[in-house]
């Protein structure tokens, strides 16, 4: 009568140690599958803010792209001579943001527009006719053109 009793309890045991590992697995699958979900979408975040600037910079509109600063923001400058108008594209508080108005007017970050999120988007010149983007899963370069 006590072995079956032992018997009983030591299956018992065993199917609450089962399922407690396997809810333990479950739990720590699903945080995996979250922080792997989490990464890819910053990843693509990033790589369609690096499209979007190099689109815009590559544009036929676009005579003149330089880095700029005014109102105390550096800024990524796209001309357009034709129409008197610049496109503004700059980095706030988390925010690659773009701005678009009259050539050498004032910056208005409140009104811009959101392209994406970044950790880091910083703008070098690294020639006579390059500028180099760097963010925080890596770099891309733009060709100037005036």
């Amino acid at each position: 009568m006590k072995l079956k009793n032992i018997g009983e309890l030591l299956r018992s045991i065993t199917m609450a140690v089962l399922f407690l590992v396997i809810l333990l697995l479950v739990v720590f699958s699903a945080r995996s599958y979250q922080h792997s979900v989490d990464v890819q979408s910053d990843n693509d975040n990033l790589r369609a803010v690096l499209s979007y600037v190099i689109t815009a910079s590559n544009a036929d509109r676009a005579d003149n792209v330089s880095i700029r600063s005014r109102d105390g923001i550096t800024y990524l400058s796209i001309e357009d001579v034709s129409a008197g108008t610049e496109q503004c594209i700059f980095f706030l508080d988390g925010k690659v943001l773009e701005y678009n108005g009259m050539k050498n007017t004032k910056i208005y970050p409140e009104d811009s527009v959101e392209i994406g999120l970044a950790n880091r988007f910083e703008m070098k010149q690294v020639g006579d006719d390059l500028i180099r983007i760097d963010t925080d899963l890596g770099d891309t370069y733009i060709h100037t053109h005036s």
